[in-house]
């Protein structure tokens, strides 16, 4: 990956100690996931300094680290110890730059996906069907911000034929950074909704933040436009790079929902010019078959012909905790979203759930939304009434702020009996395990930090990583 030396000019750092043609070969923030032999890199935030780590790094076989300027260790640390030592003025911004030198190294098409939603989805489908050219380097997690698309683009080899990044932002501005480090070929937005809008100030800013993908594509570059979200086709006009439409409405790639009604997974149609082809997405609901047209239209940017593109949807397999749909031994069906939530997933999420309904019932788990702002209260009431539109059997609340979900879905016709606020995961399995039975369906979502996967456990659907 990089020479000592050549790394330091990289990021005009300083050689503290160790040889200048020492070379690293992978790179970790993190002591914990620390690759035998990889460069330590000491960040600092608001709640961490890895600085104090350094000695635990070397100690667990980290073959040096980059350093704070203002916080080289003492000698001592690295006494006796074949490392090497890199001093950098402002470590995050190093790493950045890093990234972005051993990125402008490859000249392979890299996929930049952003969006409110899907992000994951959607960056799993287009690698499920870039995959069948050779292998595709992907975003693995949550590794989508300013810190881990840098760790991703380290990940790079000359194997690699393509690379599907997502890019997460939460204020204007920072897509910009991050195409910057990553230099996406291709861009795609899937939508713009209800997420981070404290960063923003609204969906407007929402748009003009996710539109800094476009911008950044250079005159090579292909902008990925979803005609169904109308934001996103205002930002399409006027572009530098080639656009290339899709939706199911309108488009240059076309998607028709063929059957959205059975839990197996959801069959759509393909057209693009004259050619159409139709496969069997497993995954449900009618977001989600956006989700996958976007992912084609990814690839047919990329000169992928649509029986590929068909070939590649029936292979993708849903991320953890991302519209799977898995049976508890109890015969229950656990629609696990819980992995995150922005008011319009959770509506998503409800009429879907409302659509899987087969003799059994339909009951919800649903989580505090956070990161809305002022809106907050508002927004939460909003996923009440659809609560209640979606025919729940039952609803249960947890946290604080979905207190107000469990409010307006019972002043929107919900029987008061039917809906339960609890404070936390654990309490919400004792309520939904005595409602449920076999046949019955149950959709469990609600932000990150709700950690709603436990009520999953709980009916007896074990975690499963959240990566794969």
């Amino acid at each position: 990956m990089f020479r000592a030396d050549e790394l330091v000019n990289v990021i005009g750092g300083r050689l503290v100690v160790g040889r200048a043609d020492r070379t690293i070969d992978a790179i970790s923030t993190d002591t914990r996931r620390l690759p035998p032999g990889a460069l330590f890199w000491a960040l600092r935030g608001e709640r961490f300094d890895g600085a104090a780590f350094v000695e635990e790094a070397l100690a667990r076989g980290a073959c040096g680290a980059v350093v704070p300027a203002d916080a080289v260790p003492d000698a001592r640390v690295w006494q006796g110890r074949d490392v090497v030592v890199i001093a950098a003025g402002d470590p995050l911004r190093a790493l950045q730059e890093a990234a972005a030198a051993h990125r402008a190294r490859f000249g392979l098409p890299v996929v930049g996906v952003t969006g409110s939603n899907g992000k994951t989805t959607t960056k799993e489908m287009a690698a499920a069907i870039l995959a069948q050219r050779g292998p595709v380097l992907k975003t693995e997690g949550n590794l989508n911000n300013h810190i881990g698309v840098p760790l991703t683009l380290f990940r790079l080899g000359a194997a690699h034929r393509a690379a599907v990044v997502e890019l997460g932002i939460n204020h204007p501005g920072e897509m910009t950074r991050l195409c910057e480090i990553a230099r996406p070929t291709v861009g795609v937005i899937t939508n713009v909704g209800h997420a981070h809008l404290e960063g923003f100030g609204g969906l407007d800013g929402v748009a003009r933040a996710k539109g800094e993908l476009f911008e950044a594509l250079g005159a090579d570059g292909v902008a990925v436009v979803n005609l169904d979200d109308p934001r996103i086709a205002t930002l399409g006009a006027g572009l530098t790079c080639r656009a290339l439409t899709f939706g199911l409405t309108a488009g240059d790639v076309r998607g028709r929902i063929v059957d959205e009604g059975t839990r197996s997974g959801t069959r759509i149609e393909i057209r693009h010019g004259g050619a159409r082809a139709e496969c069997v997405v497993p995954v449900v609901g009618r977001h989600n078959a956006a989700n996958a047209l976007a992912a084609a239209a990814v690839a047919v940017a990329l000169g992928t012909d649509l029986e590929s593109v068909a070939k590649g949807l029936e292979r993708f397999r849903p991320a953890a905790m991302r519209s799977e749909l898995v049976t508890a031994p109890s015969g229950v069906v656990v629609f696990n979203d819980a992995y995150n939530a922005n008011p319009s997933s959770m509506e998503r999420a409800l009429d879907t759930a409302g659509r899987l309904r087969g003799a059994g019932r339909v009951y919800a788990v649903l989580g505090d939304m956070l990161e809305l702002g002022s809106g907050a209260e508002s927004l939460h009431r909003e996923v009440g009434r659809a609560a209640a539109r979606a025919g729940l059997d039952g609803l249960v609340a947890v946290g604080p702020a979905a207190r107000w979900i469990a409010e307006e879905a019972r002043r929107a016709g919900m029987a008061a009996r039917a809906v339960v606020s609890v404070d936390a995961a654990a309490d919400a399995v004792a309520v939904i395990a005595g409602w449920c039975r076999a046949g019955d369906v149950v959709l469990i979502k609600g932000s990150r930090r709700m950690a709603l996967e436990r009520v999953a456990t709980g009916l007896g659907v074990g975690p499963r990583p959240a990566h794969t």
